[in-house]
């Protein structure tokens, strides 16, 4: 009984390793339809028209707008198949739809901000059913903004920082901004997070992001860059590489770049201080032969107004008293 035990598990184990090997590599089926969400609601109503031609992952969806990949290997429980549908249609007039708003079977499964489907689903005896996408039409409105981040005047030599901020609406978008400085400006090499930065001249770049701006986010980058020579310019701002946009009069930004004076404040220029040197001889005057010394009178310090005044009143009693004399003997 043990030999049989032994001989069984000899024969078995091999053809249990190989039966284990076979179901983890035995491929299973995705499939799904393409429609266009006309309301954008995000679930799919009988009246609204399914897309033919629609690229998902390496299939195409047939004249009836349905789709059949064939997976390499099933996943192990839930999890969603690496497979990207396109963010959007007919030259960004249609984009994706909000996923998972209805039922599994008539909803969207893709997520509308990078495309990759989004699903809890496992293979039901090799099929992965009811994996739709949908697009809705164009409703997503991306803004730029370009401040400074330095206060105060800019001069010859300094370095410049300016902060780019892209926003948008309830509905995500992808895009890239340009960045143009005036000449006179040597760029510092970019340095964003999930974005990368490609030249544009010899002062300008394109500052692109890797992953898609979710619904009412704002994303900041900064660019900066040393002045060279005297600037009386703007930096620009302008969104690049929206697939869809549905006002673009928020699509470009700018502010100022000028560099001031040599100098900001008049500075007084010192005065030397003169070493003192002794004064010079007076220059000898000529010596003027003095008259004869003319003794005046001593002062007493006493005012002699009045004593004048009465003097001169006596002197007019003597006068009148003559005259009236005088006339009297005649």
């Amino acid at each position: 009984m043990k030999r049989f035990a032994v001989a069984a598990l000899a024969v078995g184990l091999p053809l249990l390793s190989v039966a284990t090997a076979h179901a983890s590599s035995q491929s299973y089926t995705v499939s799904g339809v393409a429609w266009k969400d006309l309301n954008g609601d995000g679930i799919r109503q009988s009246s609204e028209p399914l897309l033919p031609g629609i690229k998902i992952g390496s299939a195409t969806t047939d004249a009836n707008g349905r789709y059949k990949l064939e997976m390499p290997s099933s996943p192990d429980g839930a999890g969603s198949p690496p497979i990207q549908a396109g963010r959007s249609i007919e030259d960004g007039r249609f984009v994706l739809t909000r996923p998972s708003q209805g039922p599994a079977g008539t909803n969207s499964d893709f997520d509308w901000n990078n495309g990759w489907l989004q699903t809890n689903e496992a293979p039901v005896q090799g099929l992965l059913d009811n994996i739709d996408v949908g697009y809705m039409p164009t409703r997503n409105d991306a803004g730029v903004k370009i401040t400074p981040k330095q206060t105060g005047p800019v001069h010859v030599g300094d370095d410049v920082v300016y902060e780019i901020a892209i926003d948008n609406n309830a509905f995500p978008s992808y895009v890239g901004v340009r960045v143009v400085f005036p000449e006179g400006v040597t760029l510092a090499p970019f340095n964003g997070v999930s974005s990368w930065a490609d030249p544009v001249g010899t002062t300008g770049m394109d500052i692109r992001f890797l992953r898609a701006i979710e619904p009412n986010e704002t994303r900041i980058r900064e660019v900066s860059g040393k002045v060279t020579k005297p600037i009386d310019g703007v930096v620009t701002a302008d969104l690049i590489d929206r697939a869809s946009d549905v006002d673009g009069a928020n699509d470009k930004s700018s502010a100022p770049l000028k560099t001031a004076e040599t100098s900001t404040t008049p500075t007084s220029t010192p005065v030397a201080t003169q070493p003192t040197s002794p004064a010079p001889n007076p220059k000898p005057q000529p010596v003027v032969a003095k008259s004869p010394e003319v003794k005046a009178l001593a002062n007493t310090g006493a005012d002699p107004t009045w004593p004048l005044i009465g003097g001169l009143v006596l002197l007019a009693a003597g006068v009148g008293t003559v005259l009236f004399a005088r006339r009297r003997r005649a």
